[in-house]
């Protein structure tokens, strides 16, 4: 019977094998080992025993498991526990109600034997992103399945008898893994072996001729305390010795010092990691380095640290803006522009030859006159230029007539940039007044709107409507409200 067990066992060890090669060709390829210590603890006709250490023996078992996803993991337990049991005051004891219905006192009932396992499980696991966070420390789980048990060892009650069974056996469970570092883990389980079966103990029904005999199946309950480890490379994408799935800097730079979330140590806190801090002892706002007078210039690069100052002075100030440092400058007021020399003082320096020094000529690169700030003499403009152009009875439109009137306002304006036109609409008194108002308007608007599409500047040009307040002929005649029906362009001196 114990070779028949055994072979039992090499069967079932290739099949877990064998599953186990199967998993490994999904997805994660994520694996770990462990080793485990079992104490196994008996319940059955003899009396129960899950929860006393009397009966309890040590025992060993190695394990596989393969991650499936975050909720589930498939696992694979072999292993063997020393499994006894004597009962001393129940049925089966010397003075029990067993004992006294055969008339027979020789001695407590009990067995001894050893106790091998093989089961493949699906574990639930609590650490799933659901309930607690997948990287947690602390992971509780259930875990159940079925698989093969063989007993093999010996009944006592009036003599000694072998006894050896094996049978399919359901498994079920529930355990905490508490997680000691990337690859290494520690696991406490307790789980039930039901071999579905009444006779590791030597006592069944057709072992016994008692009417009162307990038909329920043994179990075995099995408490273990063990190491695993993972297998397989662990994925840290920089390198940096921080596995991924708690990196929270992914991509740090390769051989940078990280903190135990895998980001560059900042030192001094600055928001700049010391890689990158030119100042990593103290904290900074330029590359890491202090900026006192907050010039934009560190305090370690900049010759003024205390007040704000210029890059290419070095961080220090430059009121005039002369290119000398106002501690160095002795004329701090030169006015902007100005050639200067090594102390800060004007340099008479006539560029464009007209014989007014840089300093106080306005336009130092094109020859002028005193009487101009040494910019060229502009033309006088006259004292006044004024146009006039009529409109039809009603209209706003420009006649062709009156096109090279207009064109003449443009050429004056051009020709004397610094002088700005009114132009005044009006109308005869035919009409009520609120029209004669808006008619005037628009004819005031239309010149301007030609005089400013021929290239002058709309904010020399304003326009006025008076209506029919301003005739300058009489309205009894055709020919007077005709000359009333205009609009005066006045160019001025500005």
């Amino acid at each position: 019977m114990k070779n028949l067990s055994l072979k039992f066992l090499a069967i079932f060890t290739v099949a877990l094998l064998v599953s186990s090669s199967l998993l490994a060709q999904t997805e994660h390829n994520k694996w770990n080992v462990g080793l485990h210590a079992n104490f196994t603890g008996y319940k059955g006709d003899l009396g129960n025993g899950f929860f006393s250490t009397r009966n309890m023996s040590l025992g060993t078992s190695l394990s596989a498991s393969r991650y499936i996803s975050p909720y589930f993991d498939v696992t694979g337990k072999i292993g063997w526990s020393e499994v006894k049991f004597r009962d001393t005051d129940g049925v089966y004891a010397y003075n029990g109600s067993y004992a006294q219905s055969v008339g027979t006192q020789n001695g407590d009932w009990r067995f001894k034997g050893d106790l091998f396992n093989v089961a493949a499980n699906l574990k639930l696991k609590s650490n799933n992103g659901w309930l607690l966070k997948e990287e947690t420390g602390i992971a509780p789980y259930l875990i159940g399945g079925l698989g093969f048990t063989y007993f093999n060892g010996t009944s006592t009650k009036n003599m000694v008898t072998d006894n050896s069974d094996s049978n399919f056996t359901l498994y079920y469970g529930a355990g905490v893994n508490f997680r000691l570092s990337e690859r290494l883990n520690l696991v406490l389980e307790a789980g039930i072996y039901n071999p579905m079966t009444d006779v590791y103990d030597g006592i069944d029904e057709k072992t016994v001729s008692y009417a009162n005999v307990d038909d329920s199946n043994d179990h075995f309950l099995q408490y273990s305390v063990g190491l695993t480890f993972s297998l397989g490379k662990i994925q840290d994408a920089d390198g940096d010795g921080i596995a991924d799935r708690k990196d929270k800097c992914p991509e740090t730079p390769e051989g940078v010092a990280v903190d135990d979330y895998g980001c560059a140590i900042d030192s001094d806190c600055d928001g700049f990691p010391d890689y990158l801090d030119k100042c990593p002892e103290v904290a900074g706002t330029i590359q890491g380095c202090p900026d006192t007078d907050g010039d934009g210039i560190a305090d370690k690069d900049d010759a003024c640290p205390k007040v704000k100052g210029t890059k290419a002075l070095k961080g220090c100030p430059d009121t005039d803006g002369d290119g000398v440092t106002d501690a160095k400058d002795k004329c701090p007021k030169t006015p902007k522009g100005t050639k200067v020399d090594k102390d800060g003082c004007p340099v008479d320096v006539d560029t464009d030859k007209d014989g007014i020094v840089d300093r106080l000529d306005k336009c130092p690169r094109t020859p002028g006159v005193a009487s101009n700030n040494g910019c060229p003499e502009e033309k006088k403009a006259p004292v006044y230029f004024d146009r006039v152009v009529h409109f039809n009875f009603g209209k706003t439109y420009i006649r062709k007539v009156d096109i090279s009137i207009l064109n003449e306002v443009v050429a004056q304006m051009k020709e004397y940039p610094s002088v700005n036109a009114k132009v005044e609409g009006n109308t005869d008194w035919i009409g009520d007044n609120v029209l004669n108002q808006r008619i005037s308007e628009k004819r005031a608007e239309v010149v301007k709107k030609y005089l400013v599409s021929k290239g002058i500047d709309a904010n020399r040009i304003s326009t006025v409507a008076y209506g029919e307040t301003r005739p300058i002929a009489t309205n009894e005649t055709a020919a007077g409200r005709a000359k009333n029906r205009r609009v005066e362009i006045k160019i001025r001196i500005q």
